[in-house]
């Protein structure tokens, strides 16, 4: 299984703290927000692991390469564009296989890959929380809504009805590529990762949730963020990051 982590964005929320440093760099509790994600991927038995770059690709790669050796890079040349180009700049190295796909500025534990992984049935699915209360969490989440067999039928931030949050861990295919390839041809670089699941549902080729709910995770998009997971994590929360 290959896992892909996207960290390309200018991490435009974090300006006081990105001005010299790349968001995925940021410290949390003396390690830096990306390679939480690492670790869970790594913890969960996947190895084969690219990471999308894009805003200052070569200060991330020189601090990724003294930790991780093994580990792979892929570049987005459009990183002023939404999220969902960062998935598609790594198709070379996806190929045709199914591959995990997380953010870079997430921190998840590995239980939540592990928790992915468990259904090998599944190619298309989405790690969802149904019990989402945390600030870095709610705050700027992507809201779920899915039907009675589990398959996302609407997802974005401004849903009314909703039932989950976002936690931006999925499996995806090389369908997705396609999808994301012909929105692409439609929207130039607006593309976001949600969209691409909405346009997958509206054509009956839905992705599946998985709940995660209790299981640790954090979206650091603020400074704000940062501070309220430094403290979740002091208070002994997500043991297994």
């Amino acid at each position: 299984m290959k896992g892909i982590i996207i960290a390309a964005g200018y991490g435009s929320r974090l300006k006081a703290l990105t001005a010299n440093t790349p968001k995925s760099l940021i410290e949390i509790e003396g390690k830096s927000i990306i390679t939480y994600p690492i670790d869970a991927l790594l913890t969960a038995g996947i190895s084969d692991i690219s990471i999308v770059v894009g805003y200052r690709a070569d200060v991330i790669i020189s601090y990724i390469e003294k930790l991780y050796p093994s580990i792979n890079f892929s570049y987005n040349k459009d990183y002023d564009g939404d999220n969902a180009l960062s998935v598609f700049a790594a198709r070379s190295f996806i190929g045709t296989d199914p591959f995990v796909l997380a953010m870079g500025d997430h921190l998840i534990s590995s239980s939540l890959v592990t928790t992915l992984l468990s259904d090998s049935t599944i190619t298309r699915t989405l790690c969802v929380d149904s019990e989402s209360k945390n600030a870095s969490q709610v705050n700027d989440g992507t809201r779920v809504m899915a039907d009675s067999k589990g398959r996302i039928i609407e997802i974005g931030k401004d849903l009314k009805d909703w039932q989950s949050i976002d936690t931006g861990l999925f499996m995806m295919d090389s369908e997705v590529l396609d999808n994301i390839k012909h929105l692409m041809a439609r929207q130039g670089k607006n593309v976001t990762i949600s969209e691409v699941v909405q346009h997958m549902a509206d054509n009956g080729r839905h992705f599946q949730t998985c709940d995660v709910s209790g299981q640790f995770w954090a979206d650091v998009d603020t400074e704000e963020d940062r501070d309220s997971v430094s403290v979740l994590i002091k208070e002994g929360q997500g043991h297994d990051l």
